[in-house]
């Protein structure tokens, strides 16, 4: 998809305004671990109200975020980072800005959207997918949900290509595009950038969930 300037610097100047979500991840950390982890995981998201339609404000698209959602994460492997941003999503469903649709099926849309969020402290553009069946309903799944540190997203960061970079950071076809859709629409109006080595950039990933 061919993409002017302007309208990358236009989301740009939206995603540096966008605020960053606060996300301390100790409470999810005490949730005990082991047999009957996902279930004790939806009975916390549940008993905090997470679970629910939320409205993305830019696009005013309802979002449905229920337990098959939650529960895809831990699925994939997902860190305890990846994971302590369950309890936040309606916050990321709400102020995230639109960034592209792609056509995965004749029946299935992905929407990508980016975010920010501070873990623990360390502040993350975040991109996530919401998924849209061929009846017009959308859905957010965390296990697409990809964090890479701010600074990394700029006009010098490169394009994920290299399929031994891949391979050494467990980053599957979808992660890589997710992270380079992230980094085509938001490394725009980043001017005083300064050159950043790639193995710095590809060392980072590792912190991508």
């Amino acid at each position: 998809m061919n993409m002017s300037k302007s309208k990358s610097n236009e989301i740009r100047k939206k995603f540096d305004v966008l605020p960053s979500i606060e996300v301390i991840s100790a409470e999810f950390r005490n949730i005990p671990k082991g047999e009957g982890y996902k279930s004790r995981l939806i009975t916390w998201l549940t008993q905090k109200g997470v679970l629910g339609i939320y409205k993305n404000i830019e696009q005013k698209w309802d979002v449905i975020f229920n337990a098959k959602g939650a529960r895809s994460v831990l699925s994939h492997g997902t860190g305890d980072r990846g994971a302590a941003l369950l309890e936040y999503v309606p916050e990321l469903i709400k102020n995230g800005i639109y960034l592209e649709t792609t056509n995965k099926t004749v029946k299935l849309k992905s929407h990508t959207f980016a975010a920010k969020a501070t873990i623990d402290g360390i502040l993350y553009a975040v991109s996530y997918i919401i998924r849209e069946d061929m009846n017009g309903k959308r859905y957010y799944d965390h296990s697409l949900t990809k964090i890479t540190a701010l600074d990394q997203v700029n006009d010098q960061a490169p394009i994920i290509e290299d399929t031994q970079v891949v391979s050494a950071n467990n980053l599957t076809p979808a992660e890589c595009t997710s992270i380079n859709i992230l980094k085509k629409y938001l490394s725009v109006n980043n001017k005083d950038a300064k050159s950043t080595p790639k193995n710095t950039f590809t060392s980072n990933i590792l912190n991508t969930f």
